[in-house]
């Protein structure tokens, strides 16, 4: 069930997945990464923090259409996250940055035999920003239990592009909705901390694989992805979702509230059809960004 809310507690969100014979299980991992861009637009780590199991990788530029674009992989020596763990990001965009970030493999969430894991991932951007966080899919093994908070505190003049990308579970090994449950959270915030909208999706099998099959379409792979943007002009946007997806039977777009942007959500069976979907909508975004707000996009 995916629904809007206000932010909700912490403690009663993770009770269920923390406190389950507590014995302090797991890793505190973090990555802190602050990017700035320097007088020639080229976009930079200028603070870097990391613990294990997280590791990140220096910043890439491999395209060279985009040469001021850095790109940054956010790497895990454990494979995954394990019982127990509690997993906290932290990336600030300073302004004029231009950046993709992405994690080096899908998620693997394992199994919970006394505590779920957890993963917090705030995300600040400031003016002329533009940031593509698109980590790879998520996929829970059997009887895993996990939850995950984001919280995004938006510029106006900034250009946030986000995805999440859930497995039913290790399909190949036959588990599908075998875990115990995935708890997502997601706040946007602008400058001055007011809402700009929260979203929610709740998903705990047990007995209820057949209404969780129907929420999947039947498919093994649930993607959203988010425009968070109020520079760009919505009715283009839209018209150019449209033209991208009207050939597609399982995809989905709305508009976010208070003229945020858009939100597209994706069923399929195939990981690379969303990855070449994000992909095109990637191409899309930075088509449609003013290029008088941001030189890098040029």
């Amino acid at each position: 069930m995916i629904e809007n809310l206000s932010k909700a507690p912490l403690l009663s969100l993770t009770d269920g997945i923390l406190n389950k014979n507590d014995s302090s299980l797991g890793m505190k991992g973090l990555a802190h990464v602050e990017l700035e861009s320097d007088l020639e637009s080229k976009t930079f780590i200028k603070t870097l923090k990391s613990k294990p199991p997280l590791l990140i990788q220096k910043a890439l530029y491999p395209n060279p259409s985009l040469p001021t674009t850095a790109h940054i992989y956010i790497m895990s020596s454990a494979g995954g996250i394990l019982q127990g763990d509690n997993i906290e990001i932290k990336i600030v965009s300073r302004k004029n940055t231009d950046t993709y970030i992405t994690t080096q493999a899908a998620t693997q969430i394992y199994k919970a035999e006394n505590q779920g894991a957890t993963q917090h991932i705030d995300v600040s951007l400031e003016k002329n920003s533009y940031l593509e966080y698109l980590p790879k899919q998520i996929i829970p093994h059997k009887s895993a239990r996990f939850f995950q908070e984001v919280n995004f505190i938006l510029d106006p003049n900034s250009t946030l592009l986000y995805s999440e990308t859930i497995s039913a579970g290790r399909i190949a090994y036959g588990e599908k909705f075998d875990f115990e449950s995935l708890i997502f959270r997601l706040n946007a915030y602008d400058t001055n901390n007011k809402i700009l909208f929260s979203e929610a999706l709740n998903i705990e099998p047990q007995n209820q694989k057949e209404k969780f099959q129907v929420l999947f379409g039947n498919k093994n792979i649930y993607s959203t992805i988010y425009i968070i943007s109020q520079i760009i002009n919505l009715e283009n946007l839209d018209s150019e979702i449209f033209q991208l997806l009207n050939t597609k039977n399982l995809m989905s777009y709305s508009q976010l509230p208070n003229n945020a942007g858009i939100v597209i959500r994706i069923l399929s069976d195939s990981i690379d059809e969303i990855d070449d979907l994000t992909s095109a909508i990637r191409q899309l975004v930075r088509k449609l960004v003013p290029k008088s707000t941001m030189k890098i996009y040029q």
